[in-house]
């Protein structure tokens, strides 16, 4: 008997279940517990979430076996981003549909899109029955740390340094216009960013790669320790702007970053990516030695 899924927004005593189920399904996935209390908390505390009305827990008798959240984009037509995660001891078809119906009722409008690792037959198998088309992939892509990282080569007239206080106005303002050219790019608001790349216990300035010619500030790479793998760093943002590209900086700003992680006793780097970059950063990611590790299916729906 498949016992019925009621839907309710999370409350503070539910963050030990939700990160329990999150990890469930990416144990199941990819073997690995992807989820911290950190990061869950950094989403429940971001400045466009309202997890009254952004986020559902679905239970089948007072257990916590599915989530959702829909984050809807600022622009025309409007896209909603909703996570959906389902624990992979249930009917994963049953619960997934019930969470779709109430995101699709949370969106209204535009268009409905979803993600499962490409390894998650039930998930994607649930989404296809419920009318989605497949409409892109991305990568998590990685690389190993074994002998030190071969030494950048900066590009004439680049003179590198780490990021300092005052620095934020013009690392938020880079990142926004070198990620113009990325799919779909919407610009962040500045209180968005910072509560995610800033505002958090692990941010390490020294982790963070300037690049300046001249008076500009001609690319950036933002990096952080993995919360969920303690021996993994991870590259939270690479950008360089249109005026300095195919020069070998985005190379260069990579191998600086692989070298301060090897230098700190870290195995791996990795980093995600659109698997049809529009500006090829997948491809300027193999030429540094970086290999595919994971992909991600994404789908979407019209309203």
């Amino acid at each position: 008997m498949i016992l019925p899924v009621v839907l309710r927004p999370p409350r503070e005593e539910d963050v030990s279940a939700m990160i329990e189920l999150m990890n469930a399904a990416s144990r199941a996935a990819f073997g690995t517990a992807d989820t911290t209390e950190a990061e869950l908390r950094r989403w429940l505390t971001s400045p466009d979430v309202e997890p009254e009305r952004d986020i559902r827990l679905a239970e089948q008798d007072g257990r916590i076996v599915g989530y959702a959240d829909v984050d809807p984009t600022g622009t025309e037509p409007v896209r909603n981003w909703c996570d959906i995660c389902v624990h992979p001891s249930v009917e994963v078809e049953t619960v997934a549909a019930v969470l779709v119906g109430w995101a699709e009722e949370r969106s209204r409008e535009g268009f409905l899109r979803v993600w499962a690792p490409s390894v998650a037959a039930d998930l994607k198998r649930s989404y296809e029955r419920l009318g989605f088309d497949l409409v892109r992939h991305s990568y998590r892509m990685q690389i190993d740390l074994g002998a030190e990282p071969d030494a950048p080569a900066w590009p004439e007239g680049i003179e590198v340094r780490t990021f300092s206080e005052g620095d934020e106005r013009a690392v938020y303002e880079a990142h926004q216009e070198t990620f113009e050219d990325s799919w779909e790019h919407v610009r962040e608001p500045y209180e968005e960013w910072a509560h995610w790349l800033i505002e958090r216990d692990d941010f390490d300035p020294t982790l963070w790669f300037l690049a300046h010619g001249g008076n500009d500030l001609a690319g950036i790479l933002l990096s952080v320790p993995m919360e969920s793998e303690p021996d993994a760093g991870y590259v939270q943002i690479l950008g360089v702007r249109r005026g300095w590209r195919r020069r070998g900086l985005g190379v260069a700003l990579l191998q600086q970053a692989f070298r301060a992680f090897h230098r700190r006793g870290f195995a791996r780097v990795t980093l995600g990516v659109d698997a049809t970059s529009l500006t090829g950063a997948n491809r300027l990611y193999e030429s540094a030695g970086m290999r595919v590790v994971r992909q991600f299916d994404f789908y979407e729906k019209a309203l």
